[in-house]
């Protein structure tokens, strides 16, 4: 049996170790330098002061270890031992040497102000040191140089690596919100494109279907008493099954963006153009429909022209199968701001209660996003109206997924 091995840290973990293992030789380091220059200032024959030099440093060396923790905590444990070493019998030594490290972390905490003042103070208390042991001018001025270039350059190191530190936070904050942004665009086309394919199933299986079946019908009525037509009837049936194939391909060719190009054989992307070609078609299960245009014809997005088409397509077919209506009369009047177009039948309407179905909700869909309207309801003198306004200014064709 195979064990398989264990997995690797995660970043997270990874980055703790390593900040401890920083930590660590931080302290180390610290403590051992601070160590040797007590040493060195010590009396070498004085045992006692080598033994209180290697507690100092063991003591703000184990500071060290917890300053990322508390930082302002680590400088005022760090200030206060230098002080208290510094009241001893023992020889005294610079409060800034020890209190950098400290410094340096407060400074990139953001606690600039804090450590700037505690550095300050420090610095003068370094200057008076060397002024009273000393007794030089020229020593007193070469420390308190020394001293302050040493501690501006450890704050602005701080304040350097803060600024990049929260530069880089800020990117990768940007960084995730973006990536959050692209995965719900995506989500949301994906959302748009499912409800675009589920519109094109449903308009041209919902109508080839309503005149399938009444093909279907009239010619099981007619089989004995007038075979021709009702072979004719079952023609027409096959060869409205054959176009709403073509007419599937040709939608699933536009909803992935309109790129490809149009292979021998398969049906155009259907637009005002076929608009008599649908009416005929519909003629032929037994409906009267009068069509009906005014004003001059323009090139439209296919977009546009889809929606007009699927509006009228799915109104007619909604005739067929919701009412009893024996005429219809389809208007289209283009102008020059866009196209309208009304769907008026003699029936009874749409047989659901609210007349909201399917049929009705996608093509509302369709119109309003391509920035038109629709409105559905009884008509003032009987049956059904279904009038539709679709603008001709319309977003590329590619974004006929939102469609």
């Amino acid at each position: 049996m195979t064990v398989a091995p264990p997995p690797p840290p995660a970043p997270e973990q990874r980055r703790t170790r390593f900040t401890w293992l920083i930590d660590l030789l931080v302290a180390g380091a610290g403590g051992a330098a601070i160590t040797v220059s007590t040493s060195v200032a010590a009396e070498p024959t004085s045992r006692s002061s080598g033994l209180a030099a290697y507690v100092f440093g063991v003591i703000l060396g184990s500071m060290l270890l917890f300053r990322r923790q508390w930082p302002a905590g680590v400088l005022v444990g760090s200030l206060l031992t230098v002080l208290v070493y510094n009241m001893t019998d023992f020889p005294s030594v610079s409060p800034i040497w020890p209190l950098l490290v400290p410094l340096y972390t407060v400074a990139r905490a953001g606690q600039l102000l804090i450590a700037s003042l505690v550095g300050s103070s420090m610095l003068l208390i370094s200057i008076s040191w060397i002024a009273w042991s000393e007794h030089l001018p020229l020593e007193v001025l070469d420390g308190a140089i020394r001293e302050s270039v040493l501690l501006a350059l450890v704050l602005a190191l701080a304040v350097a690596l803060r600024n990049r530190e929260m530069w880089a936070r800020e990117l990768r904050a940007r960084m995730r919100m973006e990536q959050d942004q692209r995965e719900r665009e995506l989500g949301r086309r994906l959302i748009e494109e499912r409800l675009a394919i589920a519109r094109e199933l449903h308009d041209v299986t919902a109508h080839a279907l309503a005149v399938v079946g009444i093909q279907a019908g009239l010619a099981r009525e007619l089989m004995h008493d007038d075979p021709e037509a009702a072979q004719e009837a079952l023609d027409t049936a096959r060869r409205i099954n054959t176009e709403a194939i073509g007419e599937l391909q040709a939608a699933v060719r536009v909803l992935r963006g309109g790129d490809e190009p149009q292979r021998p054989g398969l049906t155009p992307t259907p637009g005002a153009e076929q608009l008599y070609a649908l009416i005929d078609r519909t003629i032929e299960s037994g409906l009267r429909i009068e069509l009906v245009e005014s004003g001059p014809r323009r090139s439209v997005a296919p977009a546009v022209g889809l929606t007009l088409y699927r509006i009228v397509q799915e109104s007619l077919t909604n005739v067929l199968k919701h009412s009893d209506a024996t005429s219809a009369t389809v208007e289209v009047e283009y102008s020059d701001e866009g196209v309208r177009v009304q769907v008026v039948d003699d029936g009874r309407g749409p047989v659901t209660p609210s007349g909201e179905g399917h049929g009705l909700t996608g093509m509302r869909e369709r119109a309003t996003s391509i920035g038109g309207s629709l409105s559905a309801g009884p008509g003032d003198h009987g049956g059904f109206v279904v009038e539709a306004w679709l603008p001709w200014a319309y977003a590329p064709v590619s974004q006929l997924r939102s469609a």
